[in-house]
């Protein structure tokens, strides 16, 4: 069975829009990194809790 010209051109399409759709919170958060100067994965605070008795 062979899928129309028009049909596979959509299938395309709709691909990439997923895959745009998909990375662009991920791309927007690393820009916003780039622009501030943040390095959040460098920070090594770590909270140490005692227990209380």
């Amino acid at each position: 069975m062979k899928t129309d010209k028009i049909t596979q051109q959509r299938i395309v399409r709709d691909a990439l829009i997923s895959i745009v759709l998909y990375a662009l919170p991920v791309l927007l958060m690393l820009l916003s990194f780039s622009i501030s100067g943040e390095r959040p994965w460098k920070q090594h605070t770590q909270t140490i809790v005692k227990a209380s008795r």
